[in-house]
């Protein structure tokens, strides 16, 4: 077992870690964030700390119930419990995004909870990042980040430079290259890592200073080179959703004789893919990355573009099957679910649908389709 990796796991396990407790003693803020359309190179170029909020350790949502209904999705439901519970008191402040109505109305919850009842901090703000990606919703995205930055600088007192903008991109550009390299590894027929390990990292790599980021990358990378799984036997799948932190139940679907050597989920490998060209204006080239990279089905007329992504990469990575998650009222991932069954019958690749609710149970049910799929997969094989 690499001991990078172990401390790594522990890492996605928490809430608050070291690195962070470590940030907050050294003077810096903490600034949590709901969704990947949140450029993390902002926030550090004003000096603070951008932290993905987790629904990690929540046992129940009996205080977030209270603002929310039992048919609305169980990732915020839990974090927001959390909030009330005052479990993000170590926040400095929150940027929500319109990614899905669920999370944006997590911003009205929460204002409406810090004036009756002092749920902190003070700072919240709603990020709008556009649904398309014509010329007009570029325009209005860089009128969005520069908003955006001048609120930080307002509130914070940061000075936004672009030398900082640079250097911030360099290092998030560098965490993003180092997690990419992990990833090829997994192509091996022989991966050094499991998927539900890989979901750690990938995890653990958001609630966390992102200079400690690179340095445990590194000395993961070089863990990992001489690591491998034993592969014999077991498929090689692609997980696919939106956002997901249950390593247990990867765990579960690897244990029924799989490896997933791929993802494309939103805190996964989708996180990481493509890197910010650092010539010219730094705001336009977050804005180029974040717009036309970071799809998911939030965003109209893009399915073509990110069908294809999915496709290469089942091909790269020589994958037998695909696997899609989705939580249980998410409409954005129903609509995409229906889109890619479509795919998979034109283009012959196995897939299967699994929806849960977070942190909600029902193991034995789904281990049961999982086997069930795999025995399919294996047959249509010999």
């Amino acid at each position: 077992m690499s001991d990078t990796l172990d401390i790594i796991k522990k890492l996605a396990e928490e809430d608050v870690n070291e690195y962070i407790t470590q940030a907050a003693d050294d003077g810096r803020k903490i600034l949590g964030y709901m969704c990947s359309f949140v450029p993390e190179e902002i926030i550090h170029a004003a000096g603070m700390v951008p932290y993905r909020l987790r629904a990690v350790g929540s046992k129940e949502t009996r205080l977030g119930d209270t603002y929310y209904s039992a048919i609305n999705c169980s990732l915020v439901r839990h974090i927001f419990n959390k909030a009330l519970n005052n479990e993000f008191s170590f926040l400095s402040g929150v940027v929500f995004m319109n990614g899905c109505d669920h999370a944006r109305r997590m911003y009205d919850n929460w204002r409406n909870a810090f004036q009756t009842q002092g749920l902190g901090p003070e700072f919240l703000y709603m990020f709008v990042a556009p649904h398309t990606t014509s010329e007009t919703s570029f325009k209005r995205f860089l009128d969005e980040l520069g908003d955006f930055s001048e609120v930080l600088e307002k509130n914070f007192g940061a000075a936004l430079t672009i030398e900082a903008l640079q250097n911030s991109i360099a290092i998030y550009n560098k965490r993003r290259k180092l997690l990419r390299g992990i990833n090829e590894m997994r192509k091996l027929p022989e991966p050094p890592i499991f998927g539900a390990e890989m979901l750690a990292v990938q995890s653990a790599m958001t609630s966390i200073p992102v200079e400690n980021a690179v340095d445990l990358l590194e000395r993961l990378t070089i863990e990992l080179q001489n690591r491998r799984i034993d592969g014999e036997g077991k498929l090689r799948i692609v997980l696919a959703g939106g956002a997901m932190e249950e390593i247990e139940h990867i765990q579960m679907i690897e244990s029924c004789g799989a490896i997933a050597v791929a993802d494309n989920l939103c805190t996964g490998g989708r996180h990481a893919d493509v890197s910010i060209e650092l010539n010219g204006d730094p705001i336009a080239a977050i804005a180029k990355r974040y717009l036309y990279e970071v799809s998911c089905p939030r965003m109209i007329d893009e399915f073509d573009n990110r069908s294809a992504s999915l496709e290469k990469i089942m091909k790269d990575y020589r994958t037998n099957a695909l696997i899609t998650e989705k939580l249980m009222f998410c409409d954005l991932w129903g609509g995409e679910n229906f889109l890619l069954k479509q795919e998979s019958k034109r283009l012959g690749f196995p897939m299967l649908s699994l929806e849960r609710e977070m942190y909600g149970g029902g193991e034995g049910q789904m281990r049961t389709r999982v086997q069930a799929f795999f025995e399919m997969v294996r047959n249509r094989q010999s």
